[in-house]
């Protein structure tokens, strides 16, 4: 490795070690009562909820497979986090009142509400199992990151070295310090992506001559959000159909994205949290996209998903890159930090009161840190095996973790807006959509089950086959509905708005949440118009 990358080396190392130490500091107040540790004694004002939100969803994925694709087809790749915002927005009119009117700690416990326990046990189950399974990815996908972005051999041993550091740093605040810590972290972490995105591309922008010379020289079909139908990449009916759907589902159901919500001081700073992080989402497109559009003028021949790292080597002077490559690290960082601390949530509040007569809260507590840690450390005993496992297993493994919120979505929908809705139509609905995502991705994603799938659903785009499948499982959960005894008042009750005694005064029109969710639309729908 040569010298100059000791010293971006150093400064990720220095980096590491803050965001941990300060981590762990700042948690420890916080982690001593299940909300305390869980939901952060649900303290956390509108700022901290948008920028945690959107750490949470920018995993190092968008810096080298988001950067990637804009390389390759341009603004489109933007799509999806514009999607995902929208859903973002429309969870905090919809659904966020009802979870925070109801306290729930954990988004099963909706489904518990709405329908039975054994609605709740599933899906944090399915959680658990799927987080199980899947920590060595995790670790190794985090691991090969760093090796790459030093230029270290990838070894079984390199890998072990690089997940022991992850579980160091991002383990022990977690674990230790509760939501409080990944929230805090999270926060800071932002800052660091979003500067470390702004000067590649900055940078990236004068090495070209300017803005001028850089914009006309992108091709037209690069300067497309909706592309084609036939488009291999992001056909446009996909991204409006079951992109969509899977984008609100995700915004109205996903474990980890809401939790920080759930600890929102009150429902204005949850909703204005949301809207902030939707917004956020936005900046993908200099963040992402124009690194992209940048590399694919300045270095031409290299592969897409080096992108990011090229410019940030090629552009960028020793120890500023190594802070942007810190920025890299944070945004996986923040996405695994969530990840360990809702494992212990499911496992502590939804799983161990199910099969204890007796559940202590505090017990409660340690057997979800336990877990947790156990989790990390098959995490990174594991992670080497990635080496030699087949590309399609890899593949199957993060396609399937989007299928799982299909089912689930779709029962947090109908359980929210069809009270006719029953507890076996939820169940039914929840075990035959994770079969059909076992069977449809097994069969589309490794030649050995290919058989299985029929020509014409091989042949379709994963997001066209999606609102297929939905609309099936909602066709079961309607039937199975209507065959069953309609749920009493009494488990509807919580769904209904209270009327409170005294109105509250009215807010300044621009302190209003319509008024900035006016203004993100109309942003929203520019970016269309224009592009």
């Amino acid at each position: 490795m040569p010298n100059s990358h000791y010293i971006d080396l150093a400064v990720v190392a220095a980096y590491l070690v803050t965001i941990t130490v300060v981590g762990i500091w700042i948690g420890r107040k916080h982690s001593k009562s299940q909300e305390g540790y869980f939901l952060g004694n649900r303290q956390f004002g509108w700022v901290m909820v948008g920028f945690s939100l959107f750490a949470t969803n920018i995993s190092m994925a968008f810096f080298v497979g988001g950067t990637g694709k804009a390389y390759k087809v341009g603004i489109a790749a933007l799509t999806p986090e514009l999607l995902g915002g929208l859903g973002m927005t429309v969870s905090a009119l919809l659904f966020i009142p009802i979870y925070l009117r109801s306290s729930i700690t954990t988004l099963p416990q909706f489904l518990g509400k709405r329908f039975n326990k054994w609605a709740k046990v599933f899906y944090g189950g399915v959680f658990i199992v799927f987080t199980i399974l899947t920590s060595p990815l995790t670790m190794y996908t985090g691991s090969l990151a760093i090796l790459s972005l030093f230029q270290f051999e990838i070894t079984p041993a390199n890998i072990y070295l690089a997940s022991a550091v992850i579980a160091c740093t991002v383990g022990l605040y977690s674990v230790l310090g509760g939501l409080t810590a990944v929230v805090i972290t999270d926060a800071a972490q932002v800052v660091i992506m979003i500067f470390g995105g702004l000067l590649v591309a900055i940078m990236g922008i004068f090495a070209l001559g300017g803005f001028s010379e850089f914009w006309s020289a992108i091709p037209a079909s690069k300067l497309e959000l909706l592309l084609p139908h036939d488009d291999p990449e992001f056909p446009w009916s996909a991204m409006m159909t079951g992109q969509l759907m899977a984008s609100f589902f995700f915004a109205f159901a996903n474990i980890t994205m809401l939790q920080r919500v759930l600890g929102a001081r009150s429902l204005e700073h949850a909703q204005k949290g949301m809207l902030l992080g939707a917004g956020l989402k936005m900046s993908g497109l200099v963040l992402f996209i124009l690194p992209g559009l940048i590399a694919a003028q300045l270095f031409p021949e290299i592969h897409p998903d080096t992108a990011f790292t090229t410019l940030t080597r090629e552009l960028l002077p020793v120890g500023l890159s190594g802070l942007v490559l810190a920025g890299m690290i944070a945004a996986m960082m923040s996405t695994q930090d969530s990840g360990i601390n809702t494992l212990a949530s499911i496992v502590s509040i939804d799983i161990y009161p199910t099969f204890s007569k007796k559940a202590d809260p505090q017990k409660g507590i340690l057997i979800g840190k336990s877990i947790a840690v156990c989790n990390i450390i098959w995490g990174v005993a594991m992670a080497p095996i990635f080496l030699t496992v087949q590309q399609g297993i890899f593949d199957l493994m993060l396609k399937f973790g989007g299928f799982i919120m299909m089912p689930t979505g779709l029962c947090f929908v109908l359980g929210r807006f069809w009270s006719r809705g029953t507890s076996k139509a939820c169940l039914a609905t929840l075990s035959t959509g994770l079969l059909l995502g076992v069977y449809y991705n097994l069969s589309s994603s490794l030649p050995a089950f290919s058989s299985l799938l029929p020509e014409a659903l091989g042949q379709m785009h994963y997001y066209h086959v999606l609102p297929l499948f939905a609309a099936l499982l909602a066709l079961i959960f309607i039937v199975i509905s209507l065959l069953d005894q309609a749920p009493t008042k009494e488990q509807l009750e919580f769904l209904k708005e209270n009327t409170p005694e005294r109105p509250a005064s009215p807010k300044p029109w621009h302190r209003s949440f319509g008024f900035w969710w006016t203004l993100y639309l109309v942003a929203f729908i520019a970016l269309y118009l224009y592009f």
